[in-house]
This record gives C-alpha cells, sequence and structure tokens, in this order.
C-alpha cells in the first residue's frame, strides 16, 4: 500500500496519506494515554500526587489529540486558501485504518 503509494503517487497523495497516518497514530495514542492515566487513577489509592499526575496524563492526551485535529483543519484551511487540490475525509482516514488493520491481521 505504502510503497505502491510512493511509486505511484502525487505529491498531495503522498502527503495526504501521511497526514491520515499522523491522525491515525495520534488517535491511538491518546487512546493508550487515557487508558494507562484511568489505571494510574485507579491504583494510586488516594495519593494525591499520583492523582494529580493521573490527570494530567488523561488531561494532556486529550490536549495532543485536540491539537492534532486542529493542525488537520489548518492544513485543510491553507490547502484551500492556496487552490491546492487536496482531498482528505474521514471517511478516507477510516478506510485507511481499515486497510491497515487487514493487512495486519493476514500476516
Amino acid at each position: 500500500m505504502i510503497a505502491d503509494l510512493l511509486q505511484n503517487g502525487s505529491a498531495i497523495d503522498i502527503v495526504s496519506t501521511f497526514i491520515a497516518l499522523g491522525l491515525i497514530a495520534a488517535t491511538i495514542l491518546c487512546l493508550v494515554f487515557i487508558i494507562i492515566g484511568g489505571i494510574s487513577f485507579i491504583l494510586s489509592a488516594g495519593n494525591e500526587d499520583k492523582i494529580k499526575k493521573a490527570v494530567h496524563t488523561i488531561r494532556y492526551s486529550i490536549i495532543g489529540l485536540i491539537v492534532a485535529f486542529i493542525a488537520y483543519f489548518l492544513v485543510l484551511f491553507i490547502a484551500r486558501i492556496m487552490d491546492i487540490p487536496f482531498q482528505l475525509s474521514f471517511s478516507d482516514i477510516i478506510d485507511l485504518m481499515t486497510e491497515i488493520m487487514s493487512s495486519m491481521s493476514n500476516k
């Protein structure tokens, strides 16, 4: 998939695919850190320092995800202003994620 894209795709297709991969990675990392923060919160046993650390982990993971999506929307906005034919919808991202998951399950 990516090798074919690098050989036959245009520069805009390559950039949009890597932006989509970045959003997928940011979403997965956000979920992982929310789970880690939740487990840390549960296991804090009332210790204020551990509770603060767990809450900060959850808060910063959500902030990171919001920043990633703001960057995505900024790229779309700048592409429209500069009249660059940049098309990347959430359905494209979901299709890419489905393709990645199916290729991982085939191995």
